[in-house]
């Protein structure tokens, strides 16, 4: 899947440290790596995994919860947010 920005294609940036997007990369995010000095891919789920290696300030976790609308929560259950397409 080519994404086009101002008639460039993503992978035409230098800043851009990935392959060509296709099936093989489904699950994946886009992300800026300084040690790479560019944006590059990692797993969706890697993210969310690592992020629960780290304590949260319990501040934060009582924010969350009292801005969370459960009820809101269960209407989008069924998101899906697609696939990459190989052209």
């Amino acid at each position: 899947m080519a994404c086009n920005i101002s008639g460039k294609l993503l992978q035409e940036f230098e800043d851009v440290k990935f392959p060509q997007l296709n099936s093989n990369v489904d699950g994946y995010v886009m992300r800026y790596n300084h040690s790479k000095n560019g944006f590059d891919l990692v797993s969706a789920d890697g993210v969310l995994e690592e992020s629960t290696e780290t304590d949260m300030p319990q501040e934060f976790v009582e924010v969350v919860e009292g801005e969370l609308d459960l009820d809101r929560i269960a209407q989008i259950a069924d998101f899906d947010g697609g696939t990459f397409t190989d052209y």
